[in-house]
C-alpha cells in the first residue's frame, strides 16, 4: 500500500484513490518561452515516477494531465524583445509551438513516455474555462474589477471562513507577499485573475455584465481551470516543485473554493554546486549539456524527491558510470544464448530483491532505498527470473536499464570462436578475439560458470 507525504496535512498518509481503481493526477507544466532546465525536469521526473509506481506497483489506472503555460509575463516580455514588429498573438503562438516541441523532446529523452500523459492542455485553448471560473468568483464577490483587471480578494475569501495558507504557514506580512505586476489591487495580498489589455500584448475579449474587459489570464487561474476541467474538483494528486507551494498552489486552491486535490506532492529544489539554479547566477543547465540524459534521471532518483539534490558534473559522471554498470549486468542476461542461464533463481535472492524494491517505492517513493536493493542481485545472480525482475525495474524507474537489441550473426560467431579457443586453452587466440570484440563491436566478454557472458561497452 502506497504512502505519500501530503503537503496539505504535512504528514505521510496512505494513498487511496477517490474513484476506485482510477487515479486523477495533475502536474504543473512548463512555461514555454525557453528550454526547460534540469531543475524543472526534476519535478517532471518525480511526477513520472509517481505515475509509474501507481500503475506498475499499485495496479491503478492513471489519468495524468500535464499543462503547458503558453501565455504569461515572461513569454510576452520575450516576444516584445525578439518580435517587436510581429502581431503579438502570432508571435506568442510561434514561440509556444517551438518550445512545446522542445519540451516534449526533452521529457522523452529523460524517460517520460508521452503516451503516459493523457493530455498536455495549453492554456490558450482554455480561455473560456478560465473566464467561467473568474465569473463565478465575481458572482461570489470574492473577485473584483479594478481598471479593467480582475483580482482575487484575499480579505473577502477569508471572511467566508476558508483558510488561506493550507500549504504554508503565513503571517500575512505584506513584505512577504509576492507583489503583482499591476498596482490597482485593493489589498497587497490580492492577485490577478485577469489582466487588462496593453496595446502591444496578446489579448482576448472578456464580457462581464454587458461590458468587455479585454486582456489575458493571470498565471494562477490557468491551472485551476485546466485541472478541474479534466479531473474535476476534487481530484487525487497535484504535483509540482516546492517553489510552487506558494503562491501558485495556494492560489489555485483558493480559486477552486478551498479545495482542489486530495494530495499535494512537492519535490525539493535542485541545486548546482550548492546554489539554487538561476539564470541570474549563470548556472542554468539543460539537457543539451549531457551525453546521456537517462544518467541525469538516475541521478535524480538517487536522491529522495523531498531532499535537496546537488547537481555537479562529477555527480552526473558517477551516475552515468553506475547506470552503465547496471546496464552491463542486464546485458549479460539479455545477450545470453538460449538455455545458457537457468530459468529460475533457486537462491531466492530475486524474490527478496523485488520485495524490498517495491516496499521501498511504496514508502513515499524511497528511490535511494529501492536502488540500493539492486545490490542484492548485481553480479551475484544470473537467471531468466532475474532478467524479468530487471524488466520490472525498468518499467518503474525508466532509466534505460534493459537493452533488448540482439547480437548479430557475426558477433555470435565470434563469441562462439572465443568460447572454443578457451575450451582448447588457446589463450593467445582467445585474447585476440576478446580484443576484436571490444575494438570492433564494443562488446565485453566475461568468463563465468555459465560460459562467456557478453555486455555492451558504453561511453
Amino acid at each position: 500500500m502506497l504512502s505519500l507525504y501530503n503537503s496539505l496535512t504535512k504528514s505521510k498518509k496512505m494513498f487511496k484513490p477517490i474513484n476506485g481503481s482510477k487515479v486523477s493526477m495533475y502536474t504543473c507544466g512548463p512555461t514555454v518561452y525557453d528550454h526547460v532546465h534540469i531543475g524543472n525536469l526534476r519535478s517532471f521526473i518525480t511526477a513520472d515516477l509517481l505515475q509509474r509506481v501507481l500503475r506498475s506497483v499499485e495496479g491503478y489506472d492513471v489519468d495524468w494531465i500535464l499543462n503547458i503555460t503558453d501565455v504569461d509575463d515572461k513569454m510576452i516580455s520575450k516576444i516584445k524583445k525578439n518580435n517587436p514588429d510581429e502581431e503579438p498573438m502570432q508571435a506568442l503562438g510561434k514561440m509556444a509551438d517551438t518550445y512545446t516541441d522542445m519540451f516534449i523532446s526533452d521529457i522523452e529523452s529523460v524517460g517520460i513516455r508521452r503516451a503516459d500523459i493523457k493530455k498536455l492542455p495549453r492554456a490558450t485553448d482554455h480561455i473560456n474555462s478560465m473566464q467561467e471560473l473568474i465569473k463565478r468568483l465575481l458572482r461570489e464577490k470574492i473577485a473584483y474589477i479594478s481598471e479593467g483587471s480582475v483580482y482575487f480578494s484575499l480579505d473577502a475569501y477569508k471572511k467566508t471562513g476558508k483558510e488561506y495558507g493550507v500549504l504554508v504557514n503565513l503571517d500575512y506580512d505584506p513584505q512577504q507577499r509576492v507583489v503583482d505586476d499591476q498596482d490597482q489591487k485593493n489589498g497587497v495580498g490580492d492577485f490577478a485573475l485577469w489582466k487588462a489589455r496593453k496595446d502591444d500584448e496578446p489579448s482576448w475579449d472578456f464580457i462581464w455584465i454587458d461590458k468587455n474587459y479585454p486582456g489575458r489570464p493571470g498565471w494562477h487561474i490557468e491551472c485551476s481551470a485546466m485541472s478541474t476541467e479534466y479531473l474535476g474538483n476534487i481530484f487525487d494528486i497535484h504535483t509540482g516543485g516546492i517553489d510552487l507551494k506558494f503562491p501558485h498552489h495556494e492560489n489555485e486552491i483558493a480559486q477552486c473554493g478551498g479545495q482542489q486535490a486530495k494530495f499535494f506532492i512537492h519535490n525539493e529544489f535542485l541545486n548546482v554546486e550548492g546554489e539554487k539554479m538561476s539564470k541570474s547566477l549563470g548556472n542554468v543547465t539543460t539537457l543539451n549539456d549531457m551525453s546521456d540524459p537517462l544518467a541525469f534521471r538516475l541521478q535524480v532518483l538517487q536522491a529522495h524527491y523531498r531532499s535537496h539534490m546537488d547537481f555537479s558534473v562529477d555527480s552526473l559522471y558517477a551516475a552515468k558510470e553506475r547506470l552503465n554498470n547496471l546496464r552491463s549486468y542486464a546485458d549479460s542476461m539479455t545477450l545470453a544464448w538460449p538455455g545458457q542461464i537457468p530459468e529460475q533463481d533457486n537462491s531466492g535472492l530475486t524474490k527478496k530483491f523485488l520485495s524490498e524494491f517495491e516496499e521501498a517505492l511504496s514508502d513515499d517513493l524511497n528511490t535511494p532505498a529501492a536502488l540500493a536493493s539492486l545490490n542484492i542481485l548485481e553480479g551475484k545472480v544470473y537467471s531468466q527470473e532475474t532478467l524479468a525482475a530487471l524488466k520490472v525495474v525498468e518499467g518503474i524507474l525508466g532509466i534505460g536499464l534493459v537493452d533488448n537489441r540482439d547480437l548479430t550473426s557475426e558477433e555470435r560467431a565470434l563469441i562462439t570462436d572465443y568460447d572454443n579457443t578457451r575450451e582448447l586453452k588457446e589463450y593467445v587466440k582467445s585474447d585476440k578475439i576478446r580484443k576484436e570484440l571490444i575494438d570492433k563491436y564494443s562488446l565485453s566478454v566475461s568468463d563465468t560458470q555459465f560460459g562467456p557472458l557478453v555486455s555492451r561497452v558504453r561511453d
